[in-house]
Protein backbone atom coordinates (compact mmCIF):
# COMPACT_ATOMS: atom_id res chain seq x y z
CA UNK A 1 0.00 0.00 0.00
CA UNK A 2 1.34 3.38 -0.99
CA UNK A 3 1.71 6.17 1.57
CA UNK A 4 1.68 9.87 0.86
CA UNK A 5 3.24 13.20 1.71
CA UNK A 6 1.78 16.35 0.22
CA UNK A 7 2.77 19.64 -1.34
CA UNK A 8 0.89 22.50 0.33
CA UNK A 9 -0.24 25.68 -1.41
CA UNK A 10 1.48 28.55 0.39
CA UNK A 11 -1.39 31.00 -0.11
CA UNK A 12 -4.31 28.81 0.98
CA UNK A 13 -2.45 26.46 3.33
CA UNK A 14 -4.33 23.55 1.71
CA UNK A 15 -2.88 20.53 -0.01
CA UNK A 16 -2.47 21.76 -3.59
CA UNK A 17 -4.84 19.16 -5.07
CA UNK A 18 -7.61 20.37 -2.74
CA UNK A 19 -7.60 23.66 -4.68
CA UNK A 20 -8.86 21.56 -7.62
CA UNK A 21 -11.63 19.84 -5.64
CA UNK A 22 -9.74 16.55 -5.29
CA UNK A 23 -9.98 14.77 -1.92
CA UNK A 24 -7.41 12.76 -0.03
CA UNK A 25 -9.74 9.74 -0.39
CA UNK A 26 -9.56 10.13 -4.18
CA UNK A 27 -5.75 10.27 -4.04
CA UNK A 28 -5.74 7.08 -1.97
CA UNK A 29 -8.13 5.37 -4.41
CA UNK A 30 -6.09 6.60 -7.38
CA UNK A 31 -2.85 4.96 -6.24
CA UNK A 32 -4.09 2.00 -4.19
CA UNK A 33 -7.35 0.84 -5.82
CA UNK A 34 -7.20 1.66 -9.54
CA UNK A 35 -4.99 0.94 -12.51
CA UNK A 36 -3.10 4.05 -13.51
CA UNK A 37 -0.79 4.98 -16.33
CA UNK A 38 2.31 6.98 -15.45
CA UNK A 39 5.24 8.55 -17.21
CA UNK A 40 8.46 9.97 -15.82
CA UNK A 41 9.03 13.62 -16.68
CA UNK A 42 12.29 15.44 -17.41
CA UNK A 43 12.38 16.90 -13.89
CA UNK A 44 12.20 13.36 -12.38
CA UNK A 45 8.62 13.81 -11.24
CA UNK A 46 5.85 11.62 -12.64
CA UNK A 47 2.54 12.31 -14.31
CA UNK A 48 -0.17 9.68 -13.85
CA UNK A 49 -3.67 9.23 -15.24
CA UNK A 50 -6.51 7.12 -13.89
CA UNK A 51 -10.27 6.76 -13.78
CA UNK A 52 -11.82 6.49 -10.31
CA UNK A 53 -14.77 4.27 -9.41
CA UNK A 54 -16.97 7.39 -9.45
CA UNK A 55 -16.06 7.90 -13.11
CA UNK A 56 -13.88 10.92 -12.38
CA UNK A 57 -10.69 10.97 -14.48
CA UNK A 58 -7.68 12.53 -12.74
CA UNK A 59 -4.22 13.63 -13.70
CA UNK A 60 -1.78 13.50 -10.79
CA UNK A 61 1.74 14.90 -10.54
CA UNK A 62 3.99 13.31 -7.93
CA UNK A 63 7.54 12.44 -6.93
CA UNK A 64 8.74 9.09 -5.68
CA UNK A 65 10.41 9.69 -2.30
CA UNK A 66 10.93 6.05 -1.36
CA UNK A 67 9.66 2.73 -2.71
CA UNK A 68 6.08 3.17 -1.42
CA UNK A 69 6.10 6.83 -0.36
CA UNK A 70 4.89 9.43 -2.84
CA UNK A 71 4.98 13.21 -2.62
CA UNK A 72 1.72 14.29 -4.21
CA UNK A 73 2.31 17.66 -5.84
CA UNK A 74 -1.12 18.18 -7.40
CA UNK A 75 -4.09 16.43 -9.01
CA UNK A 76 -6.92 17.69 -11.16
CA UNK A 77 -9.59 16.61 -13.64
CA UNK A 78 -8.49 15.49 -17.07
CA UNK A 79 -10.03 17.49 -19.89
CA UNK A 80 -8.21 15.81 -22.81
CA UNK A 81 -10.81 13.58 -24.52
CA UNK A 82 -8.14 11.28 -26.02
CA UNK A 83 -6.74 10.46 -22.58
CA UNK A 84 -10.25 9.96 -21.17
CA UNK A 85 -11.01 7.53 -24.03
CA UNK A 86 -7.80 5.60 -23.29
CA UNK A 87 -8.72 5.37 -19.60
CA UNK A 88 -12.20 4.14 -20.48
CA UNK A 89 -10.59 1.34 -22.47
CA UNK A 90 -8.54 0.04 -19.49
Amino acid sequence: MKKFKFYYDQESGKRHFENHGVTIQEIDEFFNDTKYVCQKRKDNSYVAYSKLESGRCLKTIYRLLEKDILLIITAYDIEDKEIINLLNAL
